[in-house]
């Protein structure tokens, strides 16, 4: 039995003694096993009270512990604790970060360049694709993709990243066995293959909306930015950006129509300081960052990635220019835009459709980068 874990398990369960205080105490100690040597009155002059001292040293073990040790027995999966090297400095330095995390999958990946993309749970069609497009780009980059595996921009920053070859990291407000919401079975299914998936919950834990916030702090604590796509004034989009910003993170936004009231959000970020991006460049720019055009460097558990300087993305081709981001442009009205027969557009488009400029959708084309 990990006798240092059993240490701090039992601790965490006295009444009155929190994570703040839990890492205070580590803070003090120097290291998670020194609190195996630690007498009555070593731990009284470390600040407990008496009661809670006696409360810990008579504090049983019991199934939930236990149910943490066959976690941790289980491959491809572990307990990450604050001192492991593994473990994300960036995390590490919050005064409430996490004593350890459930994990599953590569905690390799926490080594690399991380960023965090949140949004709506309901975005526009354009802020999907950019989420998308903009994940898969730092993932090509050799950035590291966060994010809590919610309905809409969350999932999207999963799927692109995973698509373009790279690596995710999903945290979630739930165990990191429980899948939520139950329709995102496929989606972490791939994290938990191709990537991380995190929780400082309990396994079996299943979703709350208290566990919510916590979640949060841990998505822009692990991350050098947050990047915010579509959110409403009031969501828990911008409660993360919050955090970021009282973490010390970059917090940056995509823009949206003014009339759109999922823009607000983001809208008022900018309005208080936070970059606006356009793209990932932007995004690697200001964390001077990597390569968009690299292709991404496999992670093990002994790798991480290497990086290389900053270089243009390709100018949009002409036709593209024609489209929307926002709506769909017909066929007609492009042949009047450009002054090209529809046969010629409609080869023209399938290319470009083909390299990821446009999709074609019920009334003509929209364009996504």
């Amino acid at each position: 039995m990990d006798e240092r874990l059993a240490a701090w398990w039992r601790l965490r369960q006295v009444r009155g003694v929190g994570v703040t205080t839990l890492y205070q105490l580590r803070e003090q100690l120097g290291s998670l096993d020194a609190l195996l040597a630690c007498t009555s009155d070593e731990l009284l002059a470390l600040g407990l009270q008496p009661a809670a001292v006696q409360q810990y040293q008579q504090q049983p073990l019991t199934d939930v512990f236990y149910a943490l040790l066959d976690w941790q027995a289980e491959p491809g999966q572990g307990v990450l604790t604050c001192d492991d090297s593994r473990y994300p400095t960036a995390l590490a330095s919050l005064s409430d970060a996490p004593l350890w995390l459930y994990w599953r999958g590569n905690p390799a990946l926490l080594q690399q360049p991380l960023v965090a993309m949140v949004g709506s749970r309901n975005p526009t069609p354009y802020a999907r694709d950019w989420a998308r497009q903009c994940a898969a780009d730092l993932a090509r980059a050799g950035v590291c993709v966060v994010s809590g595996m919610a309905l809409g921009i969350d999932a999207a920053a999963h799927q692109g990243a995973l698509d373009s070859g790279g690596s995710t990291v999903a945290v979630l407000g739930c165990g990191a066995d429980v899948v939520y919401p139950k329709r995102h079975r496929q989606l972490y299914n791939r994290i938990r293959q191709q990537g991380l998936v995190l929780s400082e919950l309990p396994a079996g834990t299943q979703p709350q909306a208290s566990f919510f916030p916590g979640r949060n702090r841990i998505v822009s604590g692990l991350c050098q930015a947050v990047v915010v796509v579509e959110a409403a004034i009031k969501s828990g989009s911008l409660i993360t950006a919050r955090l970021a910003a009282q973490q010390g993170r970059e917090v940056m936004a995509l823009p949206g129509a003014v009339t759109n009231p999922l823009a607000a959000g983001c809208h008022q970020l900018i309005r208080d300081g936070a970059l606006l991006v356009r793209d990932a460049e932007d995004i690697l720019q200001e964390l001077a960052l990597f390569d968009l055009t690299a292709p991404p460097a496999p992670v093990s558990a002994s790798s991480t990635a290497t990086a290389t300087p900053t270089t243009a993305s390709p100018a949009a081709p002409a036709l593209v220019t024609e489209l929307d981001f926002a709506s769909t442009t017909s066929l007609d009205v492009l042949a009047i835009r450009t002054g090209e027969s529809v046969s010629s557009l409609m080869a023209n488009l399938l290319e470009l459709e083909l390299e990821g400029w446009l999709v074609q959708e019920p009334g003509g084309y929209r364009r996504l980068r």
